[in-house]
């Protein structure tokens, strides 16, 4: 569940991102570009949110394990884990309460909108998933003229042409996998207001001769009592800006350069999120399992004034890294000069391995260790010709 939390987490950054970023430019885009292409910017969320899905970047190293106080010191961390083990599932079990009462709600009002649709109080409006359908209500004809009508249907047959009742769908399921976020439910509403705006344009682009009758249309339509969740309605779910609605239909047709700039731009724009998205992800870390590494020591000598060696704190030692598919036994004997705080000052091989890059690796390692210092009567000291023996055993197991 842990697991399941923390993909959910980064997805959920995701989305707020991209939707924060849609916010911010999807004025400007609708201004310059068109409404069509503010909503076809809001593909920018999903596809940033299947990015953070996507195999993540690895960055492998070896696997070392050292001893302290004779237990592996990594169980230090499992018994952290445990004592939080609790709270993964508490979080999970809030999640899926949330996500289940939103789900019911949003059902019921869908259901109460058929119910209307049903008996012919609703509509006209967009229906169903697997076949979305238009439905009107009883005194479509009576409320409306026959050009009034054929707006309005060709403004629902664009909805069905771009599949927008199921994009609706889909957007009402993400509300209810991230009904803790407000962003989601935010940008879900900003999203429809865009779809609306977009299907408008693209009525006048079809019609370029009815714009007035259109403006007419819309001035003549009212929010229905029940609000459709998942599909299209005319008008949709939230109340529209309809002097903005208006205001688009006395703009000038875009240019089919202007369209092409627009495809290209939102194109690299949601292509560009999703680079973003996957690369912001944390690397993740692969342990390879690498040849036993031991550090022998001697016991800790004492002299008749009390002088002491020093001593590594194997807790600080990484494993030196071994070439790939490196098999045998060898030893690397070094002498090093330590300060008085126990820092490794230099390293000098006595004895190679006989392989540079164990050689390399194992220098670089031990010039990162940390060890007790050496005392003398008491007092730390710095000391030089600490001999230390690294043993390497390569070979594969049976």
């Amino acid at each position: 569940m842990s697991g399941f939390l923390a993909v959910l987490i980064e997805i959920n950054i995701a989305a707020a991102a991209a939707i924060l970023f849609v916010m911010l430019v999807r004025r400007p885009m609708a201004r310059f570009f068109g409404p069509q292409a503010a909503y076809a910017l809001w593909a920018i969320v999903p596809v940033a949110m299947v990015a953070i899905l996507l195999p993540e970047r690895v960055q492998e190293t070896l696997a070392a394990e050292f001893l302290v106080g004779g237990l592996p010191a990594s169980l230090a961390a499992v018994e952290s884990a445990v004592a939080n083990a609790w709270l993964p599932g508490v979080l999970g079990a809030l999640w899926v309460a949330g996500m289940v009462f939103l789900a019911a709600l949003l059902v019921r009002r869908q259901r109460d909108f058929m119910r209307e649709a049903d008996i012919g109080l609703a509509g006209p409006a967009i229906v169903g998933f697997r076949h979305p359908r238009i439905v009107t209500p009883d005194d479509f004809e009576r409320r409306f003229g026959y050009h009034e009508r054929k707006l309005i249907l060709t403004h629902e047959q664009v909805h069905l042409d771009r599949s927008d009742a199921r994009i609706n769908a889909i957007v009402a399921v993400m509300r209810c996998v991230f009904w803790f976020n407000p962003l989601v439910h935010i940008g879900a509403k900003a999203m429809r207001i865009d779809q609306e705006l977009s299907c408008d344009a693209e009525v006048v682009e079809r019609r370029p001769r009815v714009r007035r009758a259109y403006a007419e249309t819309l001035l003549k339509t009212h929010l229905s009592a029940q609000a459709l969740p998942v599909g299209c309605h005319w008008p949709a779910e939230a109340q529209h800006p309809l002097a903005e609605r208006i205001d688009l239909l006395a703009r000038k047709p875009l240019s089919m350069r202007r369209k092409v700039a627009a495809a290209v731009l939102v194109a690299s724009l949601t292509g560009g999120a999703g680079v973003t998205a996957w690369a912001a992800q944390p690397e993740r870390t692969v342990f390879r399992e690498t040849a036993d590494v031991l550090v022998p020591f001697r016991p800790i000598p004492r002299d008749e004034a009390g002088t002491q060696s020093a001593r590594m704190l194997p807790a600080t030692f990484v494993a030196p890294e071994l070439p790939r598919n490196w098999s045998g036994k060898t030893e690397l004997v070094a002498d090093l000069c330590l300060s008085a705080a126990g820092a490794v000052e230099s390293v000098a091989l006595v004895t190679t391995s006989g392989d540079t890059k164990i050689d390399a690796s194992s220098v670089c390692s031990l010039e990162k260790a940390r060890f007790e210092p050496a005392t003398r009567g008491g007092q730390p000291v710095a000391v030089c010709q600490q001999r230390i023996t690294l043993e390497f055993d390569g070979a594969s197991p049976p």
